[in-house]
């Protein structure tokens, strides 16, 4: 099984069986492994033209998780740091996370109910959505 499908099957019952499930697992092992697989699900042809770092920071329990997504000639890198200067920073905790990457959740319904935030280049993070092929 893939850090990828794991998560898919996490991200099953209510929040908080979510967090559980994600703390039991592992918070940094579960997002590692999301993270580490972005790059496999990179759609190039999307992305035409886009040169820029993505700052994620992921929230759990007061404890944040930052992780920069670069995008540059066609590639797709990412690293459990922060950046210096990211185009757009997304801000989120570990459960809404969680379904926005398995499809549970829409990034546009997070933002408006305020489990998603987003600083920078607002156009570019919707843009993103596109990047990558859905989990499967």
């Amino acid at each position: 099984m893939t850090d990828e499908q794991q998560l898919t099957q996490l991200v099953e019952g209510s929040d908080d069986e979510i967090a559980d499930k994600i703390h039991a697992a592992g918070t940094q092992a579960v997002l590692d492994g999301v993270f580490e697989g972005m790059p496999g699900r990179f759609q190039a042809d999307k992305a035409s033209g886009v040169d820029a770092q993505v700052q994620w920071l992921v929230s759990d329990g007061g404890e944040e998780h930052p992780y920069v997504v670069t995008v540059a000639d066609g590639t797709c890198t990412t690293e459990r740091t922060r950046a210096e200067s990211p185009r757009v920073t997304v801000s989120t905790d570990i459960v809404s996370f969680a379904k926005m990457m398995t499809g549970k959740a829409q990034g546009p319904q997070l933002y408006m109910t305020g489990k998603l935030k987003i600083q920078g280049d607002l156009m570019l993070a919707q843009r993103m959505t596109t990047f990558f092929a859905p989990l499967t």
